[in-house]
């Protein structure tokens, strides 16, 4: 089987944001906070099955609606602009949260 490099660049980008969102949310929300940590024991486990889990699925999905692609140097762009915007998130939601 080879990979499909689109579908890969796609489900790793879009699961490293959502990760960033559920942090932030999980941060924000008690609530949701405990919900994560009710399932496997602590937010993080649940955090790493969820985006395992969601990339999996994202890569299937993708793997039947886009068109493969020879431009690997572009989606590892995309995947490295993910990885970029989603630690920045993170990393402005803590530095509010500890000034505020």
């Amino acid at each position: 089987m080879r990979i499909h490099v689109k579908s890969l660049s796609w489900s790793t980008a879009i699961t490293m944001l959502a990760v960033a969102i559920v942090t932030v949310w999980s941060e924000l929300s008690k609530p949701f906070k405990s919900f994560l940590a009710g399932i496997t024991g602590h937010h993080w486990v649940t955090k790493s099955v969820f985006s395992v889990i969601l990339f999996v699925l994202l890569y299937f999905i993708f793997m039947k609606m886009l068109k493969e692609t020879d431009d690997v140097k572009k989606e590892t762009y995309y995947v490295i602009g993910s990885a970029v915007l989603g630690g920045l998130v993170i990393f402005i939601f803590y530095v509010w949260h500890f000034f505020s």
